[in-house]
């Protein structure tokens, strides 16, 4: 049997080593090396205290496996343990759900009075609430990849970079190969791992499964005193503001968010944009005045593809058959991409996982007709999009819709 995962990112490829070995296993990647899209604009942030229940079952067990990921990752340093600080300035009770699902996995978390105690960094920021995740890691998103791409080669996966897929072919309902720039490609199974580029192959079978490309914004503070490797990330999360440790300063995002299909072909990342930059000074004003006044050099701007509902799209598709899918991870495809890749690639093997359900990410479930989306991060300000807009789904619409 093969099967061709399309996208070699950290959840494509994670599907990749979990099947290979056990029948032919084809990654093709369209870029010029696996992870150059998503996978690598990401602040490498593992963050278990988050909003959706789904979300976090994924996070769990992506952070345990990242704990002891074994043999591939020798003398590799995939992840290293910093801990996290998620503060909240307006809503108190945001994150109490979350907090309950993770002390019940075993997981410590706790709530400070003073979170500069363990953070420096969040001196005379005026939180209403601060909870403390001491484990949490920050991962080195190459790190993973590579032991995932030395695990895949060594047994007898095939991982072909430079070939984009124009098409995926279906014969009587059924998926029967790919169409690409390199030519025809057999195929029993398909795995839909493209990122922002998932919802356009979907659409070209008919199949109405909208995801939504959100350009976000990282940017770098330089050479800062309170920036040190051991420091805890920090996420002031209702007002979507966040800073992690580098060795000379600190990366940082405003979460800000603008509808962005792409176009054909590789390379999503793009340049930082004035209105972005501006936000992220703002909340870093506001919500960090111990950084005092910084100064935001480099950085770039990437997609997250979401689904309507912010939960990942895992599993097999209701219509099309031989057609997986493991999309959608958003934001946290560091935090969840190797526990998706694990997930869908233990149903395609027909076992079952006690730890996720499939109803709950299914490519076939119901979407929402009006989606939510958070220009300036903020939770209490979303824009509501429409589910008939098929501008969403034209390439280089850029942030004008």
């Amino acid at each position: 049997m093969r099967t061709v995962i399309i996208g070699a990112g950290l959840a494509g490829c994670s599907v990749a080593w979990r099947l290979a070995g056990e029948g032919e296993v084809v990654l093709l990647e369209q870029a010029l090396q696996p992870g150059a899209e998503a996978s690598s604009q990401n602040a490498g942030m593992i963050r278990r205290l988050g909003e959706d229940p789904y979300e976090r079952a994924l996070a769990i067990r992506t952070a345990a496996f990242l704990a002891d990921p074994g043999e591939d990752w020798a003398g590799l340093t995939p992840s290293v343990v910093t801990g996290a600080l998620l503060g909240l300035a307006h809503d108190p009770d945001h994150l109490s759900d979350a907090v309950a699902h993770l002390r019940a996995s075993g997981i410590t978390v706790e709530r400070l009075e003073d979170a500069a105690e363990v953070a420096p960094a969040m001196a005379g920021s005026r939180l209403i609430r601060s909870w403390y995740v001491p484990d949490e890691r920050l991962a080195d998103a190459w790190q993973i990849l590579s032991g995932l791409l030395r695990g895949i080669r060594r047994r007898g996966g095939v991982i072909r970079c430079g070939v984009s897929v124009q098409r995926i072919i279906t014969q009587g309902g059924a998926v029967v190969g790919v169409e690409t720039s390199a030519g025809r490609i057999g195929a029993d199974r398909v795995v839909l791992a493209a990122g922002a580029w998932s919802g356009q192959l979907a659409a070209a079978l008919g199949l109405a499964r909208p995801l939504i490309p959100l350009r976000r914004t990282l940017l770098h503070i330089p050479a800062h005193p309170l920036s040190r490797p051991d420091h805890p990330w920090c996420w002031v999360d209702d007002v979507g503001i966040y800073i992690r440790p580098e060795s000379d300063g600190w990366l940082t995002s405003g979460c800000d968010e603008a509808v962005d299909p792409p176009l054909p072909g590789p390379g999503s990342q793009g340049l930082v944009e004035s209105v972005p930059r501006a936000l992220a000074m703002d909340k870093i004003a506001r919500h960090f005045p111990a950084l005092g006044a910084v100064r935001l050099s480099t950085g770039w701007s990437g997609l997250r593809t979401f689904a309507p509902d912010r939960r990942p799209v895992l599993g097999a598709d209701g219509e099309v058959a031989g057609l997986w899918w493991a999309a959608g991870l958003g934001g946290f495809g560091v935090t969840c991409g190797i526990a998706a890749g694990e997930a869908v690639a233990a149903w395609m093997q027909g076992q079952t996982i006690d730890w996720l359900d499939p109803e709950g990410v299914s490519p076939s479930r119901r979407y929402l007709s009006r989606w939510p989306i958070r220009p300036t991060g903020a939770l209490s300000r979303p824009r509501l999009i429409s589910g008939t807009d098929q501008r969403l789904f034209a390439p280089g619409v850029g942030s004008t819709v």
